[in-house]
């Protein structure tokens, strides 16, 4: 029987939330052949779910995390400890996924030296801040892991087995040519993903059978959680069978055509006429949840916006500045606003 691996820990409510939908989505789909093991700390047990636990020490995480510095680390030392207690595939599953097919159609697929992940990634030529690493690694006993034209895979799923422990191991083996970019903080799935390619007899997916919602489709699967998953409330998994696809809130027509007509007049680039369609749709939101949803979209849209602050705040009046505390967001949102502007403005 396989296994399927959470790892939770720290202060986590909204991965919390993720982990519900996660799980209750594998049981709409069935566990035949397959269990859930939630690595955590005592705080994040989950008593409520179909899970096994495995019970980490506060020493335990600061170990693999370095103390909380790397901590996308861990998920390579819970994969590791999973494979050490179990003689069967360990899958790892990231909290924000939602099974689309039977977990088993997706672990069915790993073997020795046929490794799982989630889905190619483009490469590290595409990745700028992967270039003084890349330049440092040159010359290197690293130079054939980590160049441009390395390929950068998806570890959101990542499905092993015991025969790979050496490679988990060498992932994690520091090296000084690693430290150039402290900003980079996946180096050593880039280094897994980098040595399983190369030993590998084959490279398998599971992008058919489980999907990670990125982008801005994240605010519209938070908004939801919030009103599925209240903090500290259990989750009754007998409604499993009735769990939603969750799937983008409509846009009106309407509001459609008038941001594209200011977009035309205004010479908008592509995202900023999206983000300005998401704030016509938070104020016509009929729910404080749906307004929240929209204008952290707007927000992640307009972020990347090469318009002058002077302009999206006329653009933008009802989240300009001096208007946030009216505009009824939540304090999470509105915070998120106001460090923008700051930024923007300086």
């Amino acid at each position: 029987m396989a296994t399927l691996l959470y790892l939770v820990h720290g202060r986590a409510p909204r991965q919390q939330q993720q982990l519900s939908y996660s799980i209750l989505s594998a049981l709409k789909q069935g566990l035949e052949g397959v269990e859930i093991l939630l690595m955590c700390d005592e705080a994040n047990r989950r008593p409520d779910l179909p899970v096994h636990h495995h019970i980490l020490s506060a020493d335990q995480i600061a170990q693999w995390t370095d103390a909380g510095r790397t901590p996308a680390r861990a998920q390579l030392h819970a994969l590791q400890l999973a494979l050490s207690e179990r003689n069967t595939p360990v899958c790892w599953v990231a909290t924000d996924t939602a099974f689309t097919a039977p977990p088993r159609q997706m672990t069915e697929r790993i073997a020795a030296q046929v490794p799982l992940f989630y889905d190619r990634d483009g490469w590290l030529a595409g990745r700028p801040e992967w270039a003084p690493i890349i330049d440092a690694c040159k010359g290197t006993a690293l130079e054939d892991q980590i160049q441009t034209g390395t390929e950068v895979l998806d570890t959101g799923i990542l499905g092993l087995t015991e025969a790979e422990n050496d490679i988990i191991n060498q992932s994690l083996k520091p090296h000084e040519a690693l430290n150039t970019n402290p900003k980079v903080s996946n180096m050593e799935q880039i280094r897994l993903g980098a040595l399983l390619a190369q030993t590998a007899r084959e490279v398998r997916f599971g992008n058919d059978t489980v999907s990670r919602y990125s982008t801005y489709m994240r605010h519209v699967y938070h908004g939801r959680f919030d009103a599925m998953f209240p903090p500290g409330a259990p989750v009754n998994t007998a409604l499993a069978e009735r769990l939603p696809v969750i799937t983008e809130p409509p846009k009106p027509l309407h509001l459609r055509l008038k941001a594209k007509a200011y977009a035309l007049r205004h010479g908008f680039r592509r995202g900023t006429e999206f983000g300005y369609l998401a704030y016509l749709c938070a104020f016509a939101a009929p729910t404080p949840e749906g307004r929240n949803v929209w204008a952290n979209i707007a927000l992640d849209m307009i972020e990347r916006s090469p318009r002058v602050p002077d302009k999206l705040i006329k653009d933008l009046p009802r989240l300009a500045p001096d208007a946030l505390a009216l505009a009824e967001l939540s304090p999470e949102t509105e915070d998120r606003w106001r460090t923008f502007w700051m930024n923007k403005t300086r």
